[in-house]
């Protein structure tokens, strides 16, 4: 992921402005320069999901299909907690 620190990043906003006509915190994340210049119409785009983590898309000819996160500057994401079995035991095969 991006390693550019919050500091010398642009806000973007996940649903384009032009056709939402409006800034709503949830729907900002940060993008540094070179990559909130990939994002245009045929190219990259990003969405939020259901965390509130900001999902990058990929243009059609490098999709893979998985949306990528970048975890850089949160690493305790990366982290599996002991309370997540719990919640599989409550809830198995929800995952």
């Amino acid at each position: 992921g991006c390693t550019v620190s919050g500091y010398y990043c642009e806000v973007h906003h996940t649903t384009n402005y032009s056709k939402c006509h409006s800034t709503d915190i949830n729907q900002l994340t940060f993008a540094c320069g070179p990559h909130h210049r990939m994002l245009d119409p045929g190219g990259w785009t990003t969405r939020k999901n259901t965390r509130g983590d900001t999902e990058w898309k990929p243009p059609p000819h490098l999709e893979r299909g998985q949306p990528r996160t970048n975890t850089y500057h949160h690493p305790e994401k990366l982290l599996h907690h002991e309370h997540d079995d719990d919640e599989e035991a409550d809830n198995p095969g929800a995952a």
